[in-house]
């Protein structure tokens, strides 16, 4: 099963203690307080500890689900999608914010390694790579060694390692054996 699908009866009925509580971000659905469907910032809302996601009942009757049945939602430095029955699924931080679905699938990370998941939170690929980028006409662009490096103006850029592509089944169609200056254009 799922390593995100646990606790969903702790994040949708469970007591959370107001001093367990930190702050949340997330859109909340329209109301004369919320005209907008915009990212909003409380506190006292939420925690991530241990794996367990537990939300206040007052901000989870807030969370906007979209089209999609899902919310996206942050606390604890985490980026999660949220579905109504409350299961969950952290995600990496991608552009601002909770990292896209492109081609149905989301990112996700796991002891140092991307996996990707589907709207249902079931896992889809898990390719052993230190770094994934997500999928776009059936390929995408991974690395093994890349190391996180700060810019200094809030981005980060992967420096070092080997590059290549892989397909939607995790197997290579250029090997994972180019630095970055050197990799062919697919």
């Amino acid at each position: 099963m799922n390593r995100y699908i646990a606790i969903v009866i702790t994040i949708f009925t469970g007591s959370v203690q107001a001093d367990d509580l930190g702050s949340c971000g997330y859109i909340p659905k329209k109301t004369e307080q919320y005209p907008y469907l915009e990212w909003e910032f409380f506190d006292d809302c939420a925690s991530y500890k241990a794996g367990l996601l537990r939300i206040s009942q007052e901000h989870r009757q807030r969370l906007y689900f979209g089209t999609e049945g899902l919310a996206s939602f942050f606390t604890a430095g985490q980026y999660f999608y949220v579905k109504p029955d409350g299961r969950f699924l952290p995600v990496i931080f991608y552009d601002n914010g909770a990292d896209y679905f492109q081609e149905g699938l989301t990112r996700s990370q796991k002891n140092g390694k991307i996996e990707f998941y589907n709207k249902d939170f079931e896992l889809v690929l898990a390719p052993d790579y230190d770094w994934v980028w997500p999928f776009h006409e059936g390929q995408a662009l991974v690395c093994n060694g890349c190391v996180p490096t700060p810019l200094g103006d809030g981005h980060i850029a992967l420096e070092g390692g080997l590059w290549g592509y892989i397909n939607k089944e995790g197997k290579e169609i250029l090997p994972v054996k180019y630095k970055a200056s050197d990799l062919p254009r697919q």
